[in-house]
């Protein structure tokens, strides 16, 4: 039989057995909520166990825990937990273990060391070595790894655990209750699609329409229309903008119809390509399929508590215009249909937020795309710009290759 003090392995149990998840508030959340939905480790409970220092993560991940459906009284926070001087971390951890044995003598115990310290991993390790499976999440590789029972091979993780409200809560946010218009967004797809597929040759119009719109928003309504263009191509573009009621005839010139065609016209339709993209995903075989509530667009968020949310810049994180959870970890993009992407200013501005975007949102391991309608070059500032924050540019002539771009960093 196996020495004293080990715990059976994984699955031993019975199967009506509590799964009591202890595990070690940190910087990053992900790691700590990630194997607790898992079905080979699904949590019953949940122990937190936070030092000072990381007590509002503890309260972004009890909060993550929540909004994944776990019970408020099943997902508790211990605070006072040390971060330095190994014996003082480890009579704490003894005396946590010894408090969670007695209170769970049941249940199948599992230490998830994946946060914490070096020294909390150290002295966590010793402590619960007798009474729990000890766990480490790798998220980079996909995997559960354990560190005891020594021999308890590695547990590959599903790339569906996480879904889109979980994984903002535990990155503190928080989404609003708003819904894309599914049925214009259906109705105007083939527009969109022609759009995409033409925007590498159709800067001029995409110029005159991003001009009207600004004089649109800036209520100078009588300069927010553009002139029929002379290009047969165009012309047929803008036929279709007018049969959907996104353009009104006026005299020779052709106005924006409304606030929606407003939207839609100054670079919508980027983010409804991801729409249709994401939608057609939902049915894509296993491996390649995307879940209902694991991605978005037009996703208007706010921070879940302010003022435990500071000093994260001086851009407003309140907007993900297309967002993608798969592999447990979150793709960002960014749609930009004007000229902003070219000026230096202001494409500074957009590459910043986005970088703060995936730091503060996506986490340790998001992914950024930008996807621009207007072609830059290679050797331009912003493409370099973006290569050094890691951003990916995605010009007009790979808009139309988007859903397989998606597949790929889905299954790669």
């Amino acid at each position: 039989g196996p020495p004293p003090g080990t715990p059976p392995r994984a699955g031993a149990r019975p199967a009506d057995a509590l799964n009591v998840h202890i595990v070690l508030a940190s910087g990053e959340n992900l790691p700590n909520l990630i194997p607790a939905l898992a079905r080979s480790l699904k949590a019953h409970r949940v122990l937190i166990l936070a030092s000072d220092a990381m007590r509002d993560n503890a309260k972004r991940l009890q909060d993550g825990f929540r909004v994944a459906q776990f019970a408020e009284n099943h997902v508790r926070i211990r605070s006072g937990c040390p971060d330095h001087d190994v014996p003082t971390i480890l009579a704490w951890a003894r005396r946590c273990a010894d408090d969670i044995a007695a209170e769970f003598p049941a249940a199948r115990l599992i230490l998830n060391l994946t946060g914490g310290n070096k020294l909390m991993t150290i002295a966590f390790l010793q402590a619960f070595r007798p009474s729990a499976e000890i766990i480490y999440c790798d998220t980079g590789n996909g995997r559960v790894d354990y560190f005891h029972p020594l021999g308890q091979a590695a547990e590959k993780l599903p790339v569906d655990l996480l879904r889109l409200r979980p994984y903002l809560a535990v990155q503190g946010y928080q989404s609003r209750e708003e819904s894309p218009d599914a049925t214009g967004i259906q109705q105007r797809g083939d527009l969109t699609h022609a759009l995409v597929e033409s925007a590498p040759g159709i800067s001029q119009l995409i110029r005159s329409l991003n001009t009207a719109v600004y004089h649109y928003r800036d209520r100078r309504l009588d300069r927010a229309s553009i002139e029929p263009p002379t290009r047969r191509d165009e012309g047929e573009l803008v036929d279709r903008m007018v049969e959907q009621g996104l353009l009104n005839a006026t005299g020779r010139h052709l106005a924006i119809a409304n606030e929606a065609a407003c939207a839609y016209l100054g670079g919508g339709w980027l983010e409804e390509w991801c729409w249709l993209i994401g939608k057609k995903l939902e049915g894509g075989e296993i491996g390649k399929r995307l879940r209902v509530d694991r991605w978005g667009i037009n996703l208007k968020i706010d921070p879940s508590d302010p003022s435990a949310i500071s000093g994260r810049g001086q851009f407003a994180l309140n907007e993900l215009d297309a967002v993608f959870i798969h592999r447990n970890r979150m793709l960002i993009i960014e749609c930009k249909s004007g000229a902003q992407i070219s000026d230096r200013e202001k494409s500074q501005d957009i590459l910043n937020k986005l970088e703060a975007l995936g730091k503060h949102v996506g986490g340790r391991l998001d992914t950024k795309w930008l996807l621009t309608a207007r072609p830059i070059g290679q050797n331009d500032q912003a493409w370099q710009r973006a290569k050094k924050y890691t951003i990916s540019i995605v010009p007009p002539q790979d808009l139309i290759k988007l859903e397989d771009k998606i597949i790929d960093w889905m299954t790669r």
